[in-house]
């Protein structure tokens, strides 16, 4: 059997285990686990998944092998165990994936060490798929915003009593609106991309 350990300190240790649990129990009974929030390890998703947790202990059982979980006062405890190198990283991966998604307010990381004390890799999982929906239409969006504004503009002026008042004054404020809604649109994916990122 291949291990791997990490202890993630937290003083909401117990929240995110009963998080994690529930989140594993949802994807064994095929409940929909919010934009996101899949295991996409390299595409894959485990075909069996059984949770089962309290306050302060829980165990996920994958295909691919499981994870048992300690909460205490100083911080979550996880180990992993699986009967290959191969399966141990999926679940590592999977793990890793979760809980900096669940626990990047408080800035979570996980660092997995091997009983000898040597770090333990950890494979890339692939991004979420919605988000780049979301990224691709927040971007469509932000193009709209824009478009919408100038054809405002171009019809105000278009209305001989604005073209002679200030017609300069109401192009500028249309454009100053666009670009500020397109600043906005920028800004929120921008800081979505850091916060799906993770800590490193």
């Amino acid at each position: 059997m291949q291990r791997a350990d990490a202890h993630i300190t937290t003083d909401r240790a117990s929240r995110y285990l009963v998080q994690l649990c529930r989140h594993a129990d949802q994807m064994s009974r095929g409940l929909p686990t919010g934009p996101g929030h899949g295991p996409h390890i390299g595409g894959e998703r485990p075909k069996s998944v059984k949770a089962d947790w309290s306050e302060t202990d829980g165990t996920i059982n994958l295909d691919w092998g499981t994870c048992t979980l300690r909460a205490t006062p100083e911080g979550l405890t996880v180990r992993v165990e699986a009967v290959d190198e191969d399966r141990l990283q999926r679940v590592q991966a999977l793990l890793t994936r979760n809980i900096t998604r669940m626990g990047r307010r408080d800035h979570l990381s996980v660092d997995w060490r091997r009983p000898d004390g040597t770090t333990s890799p950890v494979p890339a999982t692939a991004p979420p798929r919605r988000s780049r929906y979301l990224t691709l239409g927040l971007t469509l969006a932000a193009v709209l915003a824009v478009a919408v504004h100038v054809g405002l503009a171009a019809g105000v002026l278009a209305i001989p009593q604005w073209a002679g008042l200030g017609s300069d004054a109401v192009l500028g404020i249309i454009l100053v609106m666009a670009l500020a809604k397109a600043v906005l649109i920028i800004g929120h994916l921008r800081r979505r991309r850091r916060s799906s990122a993770g800590p490193h």
